[in-house]
């Protein structure tokens, strides 16, 4: 689906329901030395892909529940969760965790899945030990703009 159509998509609900704030914020993981590396990842998508993770953003953060969307899916590691959208044939899922705050889900890793194989294959340990570098104070977060 091109992006014209998503933000048209996304345009036509902003006039519908008016100017749509957010329930939820997202937070991107960045590394000790500043670097945004969900923004990195992000950056690194096709432009279509990119569109559709902003499209996925924009569902969640404005639903009260997520239980049931198909944009999230909750993985039973340690409250590991997982972000779920498809662009262009490839199923990406950057994976978080709640928190810090209320209303609140944290970005610590961008990966696709093929079957039951993600990329990287050690995303799930990786976003394990970025949050507990965010937790001893060795990282930080940033909030997204959805």
């Amino acid at each position: 689906m091109p992006i014209g159509r998503y933000n048209a998509i996304l345009h036509c609900l902003l006039g519908v329901f008016g100017v749509m704030m957010g329930v939820w914020r997202f937070m991107d993981y960045c590394s000790a030395a500043g670097n945004n590396l969900i923004e990195e990842w992000c950056q690194d998508l096709p432009e279509e892909a990119q569109a559709d993770f902003d499209v996925a953003l924009k569902a969640l953060s404005i639903a009260e529940d997520w239980r049931g969307m198909a944009e999230f899916k909750s993985l039973g590691r340690d409250g590991l969760c997982e972000i779920r959208f498809k662009s262009l044939n490839v199923q990406y899922r950057p994976l978080g965790y709640f928190g810090p705050s209320a209303r609140c889900f944290s970005i610590y890793v961008g990966c696709k899945k093929k079957g039951t194989v993600y990329t990287p294959p050690d995303a799930f340990d990786l976003a394990k030990k970025r949050r507990s570098k965010v937790q001893r104070g060795e990282a930080s977060l940033r909030e997204r703009i959805v």
